[in-house]
């Protein structure tokens, strides 16, 4: 099948797990996948997309349109209305898009104009009565552990320093970095070692592995989460995490071993903190994630959903 995919990116770049998801889907099935990048947000931004995807898919052969988040489908859908009534759109919502009110009324709207609308967190489908299937995003699992001392030589830290890295960069207010600054400033004054806290943002993804395998823990507090990448490949990389209760932590951490959901609280962060920098402890049991989020396993989901809509 001829597929587009369309997604938000201010990178010039499609995110790394959609590129990963497509890659899959055109090598073990034969999908022909090109992406169309919106580049501008806001509402100008997606009008104009919408004409631009018009256009693209006028003078191409697609037969279906795979868009991720609900913002990058309105444009679709516009596209759609204006002429393409015979390709079919799949949406796949992410999280923020569902459960930010803002952005909720626009992605629903969307949805109901979709073949096929895939959910990554099961917290999502209260918001869908039919429809609808609750496909996580998957990680690539082939990787090496082998990064962690040579990593940590490169960037100069010893065996004694204490490396904690951010779920994201520290200007995404969703993911609270507010809260993370506080629980490390509380931590560094009742912690004897050196505390490294390191935002992920400017990393390609080999260097995300680099950084997983040489750091000490993986701290995310967000307000808002769907299925979050970053807990994943943190505990394929052996990364110890702590987070608080939010999006599908559960089932993602389930029977992962020193994988902390914790309260959202200084006391209870830190103590998971001081408990890690006292022993130095790596996520052994990985084999969870291996099995629910492998991406192959993904892929073949999202193939079968692609054959049916291309038969309706």
């Amino acid at each position: 099948m001829k597929i587009l995919y369309v997604s938000r990116s201010k990178t010039h770049k499609p995110h790394p797990f959609i590129f990963e998801q497509a890659n899959i889907l055109s090598n073990h099935y034969g999908h022909q996948i090109e992406h169309y990048l919106i580049n501008k947000g806001g509402l100008l931004g997606y009008i104009k997309s919408s004409f631009s995807i018009y256009r693209k898919v006028k003078t191409h052969a697609v037969e279906i349109i795979h868009v991720h988040y609900g913002l990058s489908a309105i444009a679709v859908i516009i596209a759609r209305m204006l002429s393409m009534k015979k390709v079919k759109v799949i949406i796949t919502f992410h999280g923020s898009d569902i459960n930010k009110g803002s952005e909720r009324i626009f992605s629903l709207f969307a949805a109901n104009y979709s073949a096929h609308n895939i959910l990554v967190s099961h917290k999502m489908s209260r918001f869908f009565h039919k429809n609808y299937s609750i496909i996580p995003c998957g990680i690539d699992t082939q990787i090496e552990l082998n990064f962690r001392k040579m990593t940590r030589q490169e960037k100069g830290w010893t065996d004694d320093d204490f490396i904690i890295l951010f779920s994201s960069s520290f200007d995404r207010k969703e993911k609270d970095p507010e809260f993370a600054f506080k629980v490390i400033n509380y931590f560094k004054a009742k912690c004897p070692h050196k505390v490294i806290f390191i935002e992920l943002k400017g990393y390609h993804r080999e260097q995300i592995t680099q950084l997983m395998q040489a750091a000490d823990v993986m701290l995310l507090c967000s307000h808002m989460e769907g299925s979050p990448q970053v807990i994943k490949e943190s505990i394929l990389n052996s990364l110890p995490v702590i987070t608080n209760d939010v999006g599908d932590i559960r089932f993602i951490c389930e029977k992962v071993d020193n994988c902390f959901i914790v309260p959202k609280t200084l006391d209870d962060y830190v103590y998971y903190l001081k408990y890690l920098s006292e022993r130095k402890l790596r996520i052994r049991n990985r084999n969870p994630i291996l099995e629910k989020f492998d991406n192959q396993q993904i892929a073949q989901k999202i193939n079968k959903i692609y054959c049916d809509v291309n038969k309706n």
